[in-house]
């Protein structure tokens, strides 16, 4: 499993919880949280406090074309906090 940190999220509700110290991460969804805890000390060079992960399941969609259902692919988002007065400069998101 090399890859566990797959990307940040940018939404309206993460970037107001990166204000307090949280940040917002798609993972592997076979990670567990030492696993993305040791990922993220090697990323960032911080050693997160606390981890939180959420299981999110893959919604089911029609192909319309075809009259089919496609099951969109389950995925796993971990929020990771960090504390109040650290911040990560490459995970913030420049804003005009």
């Amino acid at each position: 499993m090399n890859n566990i940190i797959l990307y940040p999220v940018y939404t309206e509700k993460s970037l107001a919880l990166q204000a307090k110290g949280y940040y917002t991460i798609w993972v592997n969804s076979q990670a567990n949280k030492t696993q993305i805890a040791s990922a993220f000390l090697n990323a960032y060079n911080t050693k997160p406090i606390k981890i939180n992960i959420v299981n999110i399941k893959g919604k089911i969609k029609t192909d319309w074309k075809k009259r089919t259902p496609i099951k969109k692919s389950d995925r796993k988002k971990a929020i990771i906090f960090i504390g109040k007065d650290k911040t990560i400069e490459s995970l913030n998101l420049k804003q005009k």
